[in-house]
């Protein structure tokens, strides 16, 4: 993500295409692996590409959103929430008609293969490189409040599922709707914002922590799994604002000429809460229960909120 940023920064929208060319053939390899240490070379490959992929993707979005003045991040990532949701619940009914993962991914390659022609002439003109984003004090408070609501989403993604079967005794059926419907609703949330001219920043990253920690608590003290899957709808609809919200800012916190470096700074600490969220709660789980590792992701989401005001003191 750090050299895709400055790469952004040099090439502009020339990197969308080759990223996207990258991570098509990459998405090739974990299907034909045959050894675990091979499988995790090709992660490895993929992990690199899509981290690529993703600040070459917001970088251009931002830099259309300043050339043209249009909102554009909003949708851009209720377009990735409805990938995820759409590639999970795919990939899951050819894998029961019978279909090999390696042409799972095949099928996939070429669609992103596809996305490369699509790509192949941006609409907006690439702004020239002219400085490199340090590492200042607001996009480091940008990444740390981005850091704790991307905690709080992975840790419902990863264990939404787990906590309505073994917690509240729900079948297979009942337990994959959990990060399904919180998928889904965050996908709905970023379409509805994307319609709507949206409040400032701060409000919009208080309402996400507040909602987060209203749907988590419900979730966290359910005895059906009606009102947990209703505390995660709550929860997606709140978090489904902050990605597009704190990348969309630090691309304008970078500026011309070192919004990719910008936004990978940022993305690289929010990204840390997505990797150190579900050990975590797995931790806390471990030595209370499914619900105390609950409740420790509403405490998160109310220091997202309460941290919110943050955002306005460090621009200030």
């Amino acid at each position: 993500m750090l050299t895709a940023g400055r790469l952004a920064d040099l090439f502009g929208a020339k990197l969308v295409p080759l990223a996207l060319a990258l991570f098509a053939v990459a998405t090739l390899f974990p299907g034909l692996t045959r050894s675990v240490p091979a499988l995790f070379a090709a992660l490895a490959f993929v992990g690199v590409t899509t981290g690529a992929l993703d600040i070459a993707i917001n970088a251009q979005a931002s830099s259309i959103e300043a050339v043209r003045r249009v909102r554009v991040m909003d949708g851009l990532h209720a377009a990735f929430s409805i990938g995820v949701l759409v590639g999970g619940v795919g990939a899951g009914l050819l894998r029961r008609a019978g279909a090999h993962p390696s042409l799972i991914l095949a099928g996939v390659a070429c669609l992103v293969a596809l996305s490369v022609l699509l790509n192949l002439h941006q609409p907006a003109p690439p702004e020239p490189a002219q400085r490199r984003a340090r590492l200042r004090r607001p996009l480091l408070i940008v990444g740390y409040v981005l850091g704790l609501a991307f905690l709080v989403e992975s840790g419902v993604e990863g264990w939404s599922a787990l906590f309505l079967e073994r917690t509240l005794g729900s079948g297979p059926a009942i337990s994959g709707l959990g990060p399904g419907m919180f998928a889904a609703s965050m996908a709905t949330g970023r379409l509805l914002a994307q319609k709507l001219e949206g409040p400032s920043v701060v409000a919009r990253m208080v309402f996400a922590g507040l909602a987060a920690a209203i749907g988590v608590s419900l979730a966290a003290t359910a005895h059906h799994a009606v009102v947990a899957l209703l505390g995660f709808v709550i929860a997606g609809a709140g978090l489904a604002l902050s990605a597009p919200t704190l990348l969309a800012l630090a691309g304008r916190l970078g500026g011309e000429g070192a919004r990719g470096s910008a936004l990978s700074t940022v993305a690289v600490l929010g990204y840390l809460g997505f990797l150190v969220g579900p050990p975590l709660i797995g931790g806390v789980s471990s030595v209370s229960s499914l619900r105390g590792g609950f409740v420790f992701l509403c405490a998160v989401a109310v220091l997202l909120a309460v941290s919110a005001p943050l955002i306005r003191e460090s621009r200030g």
